[in-house]
């Protein structure tokens, strides 16, 4: 709890040395409004931009922009001036403060954008000649330090170029995800769960809480201890139907909601939904999805993409080409991607192990065993719901060979049989349950497949 209000008080405190930054684009958009249609403005004008000009150069001798020092390395921010946060504060300011976007695409009709072009940052930062010009077009450039670091974006061709923030610009000084919309193509799980709900091996609990560590610690494995950027983790999750990968990735998040203290989201892709049969639309539909991601606290999963993952076969074609050509693009994109991504598949054996090297992580997911399925029975089981004395969960977790998701289907039928009955949960419940559960696969099933609990079906249910 006193993290979370920390945090607020920061970001707070944050938002209000911030203030007089956008206070100063915002008389910046004045004056370029002014000009643009003759009216005149007011007398204290000239005095107010004066004195938030004297404001703006004091607080960021404060610290105004220190949250950077949090997202970027310290040579980058070593090789700052003065000018590259002036581009940075009216790149942010159409995020920062909303109104001033269509302002901001109103002056400038030629280039339709919200984000400020070239034109309008030269008159808005009154760089008249030659040599001034050269120093904003200097600090622009692909090896520029604001630019290479992806603080902030160059788009677009001359002389019509814009300027954007990068997603990691947006977070550390604004204290927000840069989108607020879904990303296209997936959607928001509600799903949540805890570690002690989490039935499996302590090694793979083991890994599992590794994917925590891997993120929560790429920032100071990046900047304080000088490494390359951790990207990631791109994990593969792989197991049987029901063995618990989605629920895990609703763990993970959890976790890191708890232990970041800010709130992680867990987005769950069909890969139908961005795979297209047009030449090139797949890898345009997977960029978009991936850059809507970008900087938000977010996990990626992806269900079932042994599709995706499978052995590539022979080239006979060219469209046998292109569609290895599009596999490859996808998994080096995911992998190219900062944030957390996890893959599953119910068929390990099927993956190609050339893909198998782009995973940080790849987690196996076994068939719960005797002791497994027992624990899995008493979580799965209502907590509150009345059981009889007989319901002997030892002896329920040797009887039937089920996964984690068809005990689950299972406990909640036979509360459902109980509650409707209005009495205690018992082997008669849980028994038609199990029957139910198991005669869902087309094959002929046997009553001995529910051992003790044969005796406890009625004839005619099976």
């Amino acid at each position: 709890m006193n993290k979370h209000i920390d945090r607020s008080a920061e970001d707070l405190a944050l938002a209000e040395s911030l203030d007089a930054e956008w206070a100063r684009v915002h008389e910046m958009v004045r004056l370029a409004e002014a000009m643009r249609t003759g009216d005149a403005l007011d007398e204290e004008f000239s005095d107010r931009f004066a004195a938030l000009n004297d404001t703006v150069i004091e607080t960021r001798k404060e610290g105004s922009w220190s949250p950077l020092l949090a997202a970027y390395r310290r040579e980058v921010l070593d090789g700052l001036v003065s000018l590259d946060f002036d581009l940075m504060a009216l790149a942010l300011a159409p995020v920062a403060r909303p109104a001033l976007a269509p302002r901001l695409q109103s002056l400038q009709p030629q280039i339709a954008q919200s984000w400020p072009g070239l034109p309008l940052l030269q008159e808005m930062l009154m760089l008249d000649g030659a040599e001034d010009i050269g120093r904003l077009i200097q600090r622009l450039t692909p090896t520029a330090p604001m630019v290479a670091a992806d603080m902030i974006r160059v788009e677009g061709k001359t002389p019509n170029q814009i300027i954007r923030p990068g997603p990691g610009l947006i977070r550390a000084m604004l204290a927000r995800d840069p989108e607020l919309a879904p990303p296209p193509g997936a959607s928001l799980s509600d799903k949540r769960g805890t570690w002690e709900e989490l039935i499996l091996p302590e090694r793979t609990l083991e890994q599992l809480r590794d994917f925590v560590a891997w993120v929560a610690n790429s920032r100071r494995i990046s900047l304080d201890w000088g490494g390359r950027q951790v990207k990631g983790p791109l994990a593969l999750f792989s197991g049987a139907s029901g063995t618990g990968k989605s629920f895990a990735a609703s763990v993970l998040v959890s976790d890191l909601s708890q232990r970041t203290g800010t709130d992680w989201a867990l987005y769950s892709l069909d890969l139908g939904r961005i795979m297209s049969k047009y030449v090139g639309e797949t890898e345009a539909n997977l960029n978009a999805l991936l850059d809507s991601l970008e900087g938000r606290n977010a996990i990626l999963q992806i269900d079932e993409a042994d599709g995706l993952l499978g052995k590539r076969g022979e080239v006979s074609d060219a469209r046998d080409r292109y569609a290895n050509l599009e596999v490859s693009h996808m998994l080096a994109r995911f992998e190219q991607h900062a944030g957390p991504v996890i893959l599953t598949t119910n068929l390990r054996t099927n993956v190609d192990t050339a893909f198998l090297r782009r995973f940080q992580l790849v987690v196996d997911f076994p068939t719960p065993d005797a002791a497994a399925r027992r624990q899995l029975w008493d979580v799965l089981l209502p907590p509150k719901a009345p059981r009889s004395d007989q319901l002997d969960l030892v002896q329920l977790g040797e009887a039937v060979r089920l996964s984690g998701g068809a005990i689950h289907n299972a406990a909640t039928y036979a509360a459902v049989l109980a509650s409707e009955a209005d009495t205690a949960i018992d082997l008669p419940h849980i028994a038609r349950a199990v029957w139910a559960e198991l005669t869902k696969d087309i094959r002929q099933v046997r009553r001995s497949e529910l051992g003790f609990l044969a005796e406890f079906l009625r004839e005619e249910a099976s």
